[in-house]
């Protein structure tokens, strides 16, 4: 009879139930590699579950496929019709679809299982607010502070809506508290930096702007805006370069080719603007400013 080397055997079982784990990680980590594929996944090995449903059309949602989520969010709540938060979800997709209504119906379902969920008063109010009902929604909004006064989103949102009604000291005021509560959000400085250039007060609007930079560095807004405010106060090269790196980070976006255009057009570079002119046209071709501004130029 043969004998068996144990000491042989060890490794060899190590070996291969290393290669067992590391490729069912290997397989976990290909499915969980972002919420998509890991609620896909989920909802395929639970399909009775509505909370698979509910985090899957959530992932549509971001990535806006309305279709699937709307699909996704039915599913969940045919499963659960009392799970509060895909109403909350559904009042989400029907705002980004700009369908107020809807999207208040289903934030008042919401509210009828959860009278006091803050953010969910507040959705409300900026419903209002697009509808243009400015006193109703300062009023929903002010309603979910008292409940939750430290909440920078719902001191964000009044802040716009502030913002609508002119009254920019006041959405001043919100952002602030708002950034004293979540100092890394920089759609809270490009807020402010608006505002500052709305009043003229260019030098606080260019402080604001480079803070919204430092933390989206890729914010395409804040670069025109800044190149914007640059053309206006004479700092054309300054300008020329914010257009240039908005360009680089998204070729087509073409107010940075129209903006660029104006400040090459400034510095009396008529090829290099005709160039610029040209290409946002070739973006946005029913612009009869920008066919008349090469036409100009060509004469």
């Amino acid at each position: 009879m043969t004998k068996i080397n144990l000491r042989l055997i060890e490794p060899i079982v190590i070996i291969v139930a290393v290669l067992i784990f590391g490729w069912a990680t290997y397989q976990r980590n290909f499915v969980w590699k972002n919420d998509l594929s890991l609620w896909s996944d989920v909802v395929k090995k639970s399909p009775e579950k509505s909370r698979g449903h509910n985090n899957l059309g959530t992932a549509y949602l971001t990535k806006g496929q309305y279709t699937l989520a709307m699909a996704e969010y039915k599913k969940a709540l045919g499963l659960n019709p009392r799970e509060y938060y895909i109403h909350s979800n559904l009042g989400r997709l029907y705002q980004a679809k700009g369908l107020i209504d809807l999207a208040m119906s289903e934030y008042m379902e919401e509210l009828r299982l959860r009278p006091n969920a803050a953010r969910v008063i507040s959705n409300l109010g900026t419903c209002y607010s697009e509808k243009g009902l400015w006193d109703i929604a300062i009023f929903y909004h002010r309603k979910a502070l008292s409940i939750m006064p430290d909440d920078p989103i719902i001191r964000s949102n009044l802040g716009n809506t502030y913002i609508k009604t002119g009254l920019f000291d006041a959405a001043i005021h919100e952002y602030e508290i708002a950034l004293r509560l979540d100092p890394g959000n920089g759609s809270l400085h490009y807020n402010i930096a608006v505002i500052y250039e709305k009043k003229g007060m260019f030098d606080k609007a260019v402080i604001a702007y480079r803070k919204t930079l430092t933390i989206e560095p890729d914010n395409l807004e804040a670069l025109d805006n800044l190149g914007n405010i640059y053309l206006k106060t004479g700092h054309i090269d300054m300008a020329i370069e914010r257009y240039r790196e908005a360009i680089t980070i998204k070729p087509d976006f073409p107010w940075a080719h129209w903006n660029l255009g104006i400040a090459y057009e400034t510095k009396g570079m008529v090829k290099e603007a005709i160039q610029e002119y040209e290409r946002y046209l070739s973006l946005r071709p029913d612009d009869p400013e920008a066919m008349a501004k090469i036409k100009r130029l060509q004469k």
